[in-house]
């Protein structure tokens, strides 16, 4: 009985991740396209049952998981983390630790916005923003992981690469603000001009908060 109940648990496995395959493009190309729109969908779908949930895409916390995954994988094929110390040179702990930090901006932003909004926090009014949050927060990181790559990667180290990669960055770091911008604006009911400032104030309260940590754990 216990025998069959491994392999039924290992279909089940088996089955999830060969659907990643499917659903994993198409929510990056979803949330990259139309985030506005997937950000609603994060939400909506919380109130659906359990089984029924994110049915035709990965969830938030998953699709933000396996972005970085392979962002670590790229990373780990050129080399570049060799240079890591400590706590951090383990590969395991290193993917740990940037899970931890990229959800930190949604994170951020949640609290925030539940802050200006009056809301109480706890555990059932943070998740439907923090799961929104987890949506963009993907493209994002994988940019902000990928981009050293290209830029030091033994093949592509040249002044053209460094340059793209930096081009790169700006543009994802602008759609990402663009995006903070309207979502708090909308939100809150307030105008743009508003809406970016509590999104470039937010953002950089995660990346001080992100920097902070990263320099903490260097230390062990």
């Amino acid at each position: 009985m216990d025998f069959m109940k491994i392999l039924k648990s290992l279909e089940q496995a088996l089955y999830e991740v060969m659907v990643w395959l499917v659903f994993y493009p198409l929510t990056m190309w979803k949330v990259i396209t139309r985030p506005g729109e997937m950000m609603a969908y994060a939400d909506e779908e919380l109130d659906d049952a359990d089984e029924d949930r994110y049915s035709d895409r990965l969830s938030p916390p998953i699709f933000l998981a396996i972005t970085l995954g392979i962002s670590h994988a790229l990373e780990l094929s050129t080399g570049l983390n060799s240079d890591q110390k400590g706590l951090l040179a383990d590969d395991q702990n290193l993917l740990a630790f940037r899970m931890f930090i990229y959800s930190v901006y949604p994170l951020v932003l949640t609290v925030r916005l539940l802050r200006k909004q009056g809301i109480a926090l706890d555990r059932k009014t943070m998740l439907p923003p923090f799961y929104a949050q987890c949506y963009v927060a993907a493209p994002w990181a994988a940019v902000a992981g990928i981009a050293p790559v290209v830029a030091f990667s033994a093949q592509g180290r040249t002044g053209e690469a460094l340059l793209t990669a930096l081009g790169v960055m700006f543009v994802a770091f602008i759609w990402y603000m663009v995006l903070q911008t309207r979502w708090f604006a909308k939100s809150l009911g307030v105008g743009l001009w508003s809406g970016f400032r509590n999104a470039l104030l937010t953002f950089a309260e995660a990346t001080f908060l992100v920097l902070l940590a990263t320099t903490l754990v260097q230390k062990f």
